[in-house]
């Protein structure tokens, strides 16, 4: 019938049903993937919150930069103080506390800290006293160089929102806001928050962060899998995470750090990391305000949002607070679903999978064989085979003939088709870091392109280059040989990934746990296929089928002449010379069944359906799991270069995705179109040719340099007109060396001294003694520093340090002269705890809330050591253009940063190097 005809070619196993197949899942995949990653508008009904509000807020909070050492921050810090007065004074049960107490000591990572806290606390009663607390933070500083839009104005203008919606809907648990200072430091406000007898009330926290310039926020990481609840089962309506993130911060790949740590290192709390980390080469620069925020008020509302569903979840539903510590598994699904599990269960899964499914496989595949193997029996009924003469001839020939290579390739070239496809992507990226190295960082989605056209091109070609003999394999036995490869693939890749969890607790390998299982479950599909089928041609027989194309029957020798798969004749049979046995009468020999009869046809409609569920089973989801992995790569990676980030890992972990968004459809390959992979060939041509001759940088993706001034006084008497005077520049030596140190009048004529940056790995230093010189206050007149060093006995010393307009100083001791101990008179005595760390500190920071503070420290080095050395230092971080409008303040100048701001070329944007973007010193020795 012409109809069933249709039906049945269009769902058969051919060309063109499955190249359409093919394009349209990976179509509907990518676009739902990048189209979810958009951010959604805002709604008109915005349950109990007010974006208007909050943009008004965050307009407010980032109208200047305001890091801790400056008078903005001051007056920041009144006016988030006066939003959440005006909130509290219509509810009783809203409780503000003007933390101008709290201050103490702490060590990391081998320098110490003594801070004065500033943070602004709110506590809102709970209907349950007697259960523990759920905490929300988010800092108010900025750094010096940035207003601070995403870092953190939008974090904490979505909790002066939360601050309204509790007070109005009181919840279950108590909640508390850490509105905190000194973040941007080295987390000093959390620290802060933990001397505060508040800090005790929580046991759960969510922390709100920024580490780019908008777009969506993402779940940076989670303590357990209790918390991460409030992201699921509907309480978020857009989630986003992934613990591929968490991952990357365990391991140190990611070297930004947030509250989280202090919060789970020193209250041992559980929570969870909300922050921003797209458009990272905006983050700390002057484009991290609110006209250049990706997104603008779509991007606080998604903050907002996320914010509120888990808020209310961690304040109301008690599964959010179970006392089990397992490590979690989480990642969302088109921005839909958060799926959450825990690693340990993740475990589990790997060990029965490894287990379990190669058994049932190697049992579903001896069925199959000894089905062919009974049905290529009762085929040879009736048939006299040749003798040992015979049998040993056509061995002969099958063997120098090469006809054995058949099925060696057909086993091979898929693990050959990998090989090549690694290489190619070796030699492209290459070729990207010979020739333009930095284009990732602004064309990420191009390079990503190249790596996938690539990938297709290079799989293909191999998957599809037969052999002269391959050509008579059925499409069903090379799709049913691919699927197994790629299952015993993912495979041996759960192997690894089960030692990975293991050894390191990565979360991240979930996706092959999930790719294992899905292949596992499309290779059953081809077994039963192949088992109903019952076709007699798989390929164990396929050789011994080829090998005798000569057959005896009744005593007359017929040999078959072999007709190409797509004939749609009859087989002819020609007759050989008569010999002894040959029967006088002739007979006709009854027609053979071989995989070249014109049965082949129907061996094709006989897979109708079956190639459709198994491409269903092993390439839509995977390919779901690594697009989204790779959106989350493609914002977070490429513009960590300009931070000194590795290029070789970024161009690598494109390629992987590539891969693995391609190699799921490598079963079906072979039945695509050619005219795909021209489409392929043409899209990667022209990604290549315009990623090779592209500038790298541009305004929407600027450069990060950073810079720092300091001065080295020769005298405690003497101005800043003595003294040694240095500008340094950071960042990429093939563009700073260039292009952006000749834009600098006071670097020009001078001699130039440029070395590897010590703590940022990739990038170069240049200094240059500067002529532009700072001022400590407008009137420029005023000394930098007052200081005086006091030995007390042989193991123990006083110093004191003031710096005229600042409230930040430093002590640093040289090698040799570290020290064990120290006390800041006035503050709280001894360390905080989890935090004291060694007892060798070459460094010591000190912050206050007060404006020219005297700090007195006490300090005692090791038992044995002679002798102290080393230098007393004060830091500025006001200029006059980022005061602008701020009125009856006495700033400082830094000139030299002015200059910076106005003649950088336009594709680079400049950022601190260290908390104070002016440096004073001058040196001690006892």
């Amino acid at each position: 019938m012409p109809i069933l005809d249709a039906l049945v070619s269009l769902f058969s196993f051919k060309t063109v049903p499955t190249t359409v197949l093919v394009l349209l899942a990976y179509v509907a995949v990518l676009t739902s993937v990048l189209v979810t990653d958009e951010l959604p508008n805002v709604p008109k009904h915005q349950n109990g919150l007010n974006i208007s509000k909050a943009f008004t807020d965050l307009r407010v909070i980032t109208s200047h930069p305001h890091p801790y050492n400056s008078h903005a921050n001051d007056f920041v810090r009144s006016y988030i103080l006066s939003r959440v007065r005006g909130i509290a004074q219509d509810h009783p049960h809203v409780h503000i506390d003007d933390d101008n107490v709290s201050n103490g000591s702490w060590v990391s990572r081998g320098y110490a800290v003594y801070f004065e806290g500033m943070n602004i606390l709110v506590k809102i009663d709970g209907s349950d006293s007697t259960s523990a607390g759920v905490l929300f933070s988010a800092h108010y500083d900025s750094v010096s160089t940035a207003a601070g839009a995403t870092d953190d104005g939008m974090g904490v203008s979505t909790l002066i929102q939360l601050v309204d919606y509790f007070a109005q809907n009181p919840p279950e648990r108590t909640v508390l806001f850490n509105i905190n200072n000194g973040e941007e430091d080295w987390l000093n406000g959390a620290h802060a928050f933990l001397q505060h007898p508040w800090s005790k009330i929580p046991d759960t926290f969510l922390n709100l962060e920024g580490a780019a310039s908008g777009g969506r926020p993402i779940l940076f990481r989670a303590t357990s899998t209790s918390p991460l609840l409030a992201f699921a089962a509907g309480h978020v309506r857009h989630p986003h995470g992934n613990v591929l993130s968490a991952d990357a911060f365990a391991r140190g790949v990611i070297r930004s750090g947030t509250d989280y740590s202090v919060y789970t290192e020193g209250a041992h709390m559980q929570g969870l990391d909300l922050a921003f980390y797209k458009g990272r080469s905006k983050y700390h620069t002057k484009f991290d305000s609110v006209p250049y925020t990706e997104g603008g008020a779509k991007s606080l509302w998604s903050m907002m949002e996320a914010a509120q569903g888990a808020g209310i979840a961690l304040a109301n539903d008690v599964k959010t607070h179970n006392k089990d510590l397992e490590k979690p598994v989480y990642f969302d699904l088109f921005g839909a679903a958060m799926v959450v599990f825990s690693l340990r269960s993740l475990t589990t899964i790997n060990i029965v999978m490894l287990v379990i499914g190669p058994v049932m496989v190697i049992l579903l595949s001896a069925c199959e064989y000894i089905i062919q193997m009974n049905t290529r029996q009762g085929r040879h009924n009736g048939y006299i085979h040749g003798g040992d003469r015979s049998t040993w001839r056509h061995f002969w020939d099958w063997f120098v003939g090469f006809e054995w290579f058949s099925g060696f390739w057909r086993w091979a070239k898929l693990w050959v088709a990998l090989g090549v496809t690694v290489g190619c992507q070796a030699l492209l990226n290459f070729g990207y870091l010979k020739l333009n190295r930095y284009i990732v960082y602004s064309s990420p989605h191009i390079v990503l392109i190249s790596s996938i056209a690539l990938t297709y091109l290079s799989l293909s070609t191999i998957l599809n280059t037969p052999v002269r003999w391959d050509g008579r394999v059925l499409p069903e036995q090379q799709k049913h040989t691919v699927l197994l490869q790629i299952y015993i693939l993912t495979w041996l890749l759960l192997a690894l990934s089960t030692v990975a969890i293991k050894t390191a607790d990565i979360g991240g390998v979930y996706v092959v746990t999930i790719w294992n299982s899905l292949a596992w479950l499309g290779y059953i599909l081809s077994g039963l296929e192949e088992i109903l089928g019952a076709r007699g041609t798989t390929v164990w027989e396929i050789h011994a089928e080829e090998a005798e194309r000569t057959r005896l029957v009744r005593g007359v020798r017929y040999d078959a002449i072999p007709q190409n798969e797509e004939h749609e004749g009859h087989p002819q049979e020609v007759e050989t010379e008569p010999t002894e046995i040959t029967p006088l009468v002739a007979q006709q020999r009854a027609r053979s069944r071989t995989p070249h009869s014109d049965d082949l046809k129907s061996e094709e409609n006989g897979a109708v359906g079956w190639w459709i569920l198994q491409f269903l089973a092993v390439v839509p989801l995977p390919v779901i799991l690594f697009s989204h992995i790779g959106i989350i790569l493609l914002g977070a990676l490429p513009q960590t270069l300009a931070d000194g980030s590795s290029a070789t890992v970024v161009y690598s972990a494109l390629s992987f995705i590539a891969l693995m968004v391609v190699l799921p459809m490598s079963p079906f390959m072979f039945k695509t179109q050619r005219y795909v992979a021209y489409a392929m060939l043409a899209a990667f041509i022209g990604t290549v040719v315009y990623s090779f001759l592209a500038f790298p940088f541009s305004l929407e993706s600027p450069l990060k340099v950073f810079f720092q001034q300091q001065l080295l006084l020769n005298s405690l008497s003497e101005d800043s007109s003595t003294g040694r005077l240095t500008t340094t520049l950071t960042g990429i030596p093939e563009f700073l060396e260039s292009k952006i140190l000749p834009a600098l009048l006071s670097a020009e004529g001078k001699t130039i001294e440029c070395n590897m940056a010590a703590d940022r790995l990739g990038l170069t230093s240049c200094s240059w003694e500067s002529t532009l010189i700072p001022s400590p206050a407008a009137g420029g007149d005023a000394k930098w520093l007052t200081v005086n060093v006091t030995r007390l006995d042989s193991t123990s010393a006083r110093i004191s340090i003031q710096g005229h307009n600042t409230r930040s100083c430093r002590v640093y001791f040289e090698e040799g002269s570290e020290i064990a101990e120290y006390q800041v008179q006035g503050g709280a005595q001894g360390v905080q705890e989890g935090f004291e760390g060694d007892r060798k500190l070459k460094e010591v920071r000190l912050w206050s809330r007060t404006w020219d503070r005297t700090f007195v420290v006490d300090i005692k080095r090791p038992e044995g050591v002679d002798g102290m050395k080393g230098r007393t230092a004060c830091e500025w971080a006001e200029y006059e253009s980022g005061m602008t409008g701020i009125e009856g303040v006495d700033g400082a100048k830094i000139p030299a940063f002015e200059e910076v701001l106005n003649f950088l070329p336009k594709w680079a944007v400049v950022t601190k190097m260290a908390d104070g973007l002016v440096e004073v010193m001058s040196g001690f020795q006892l």
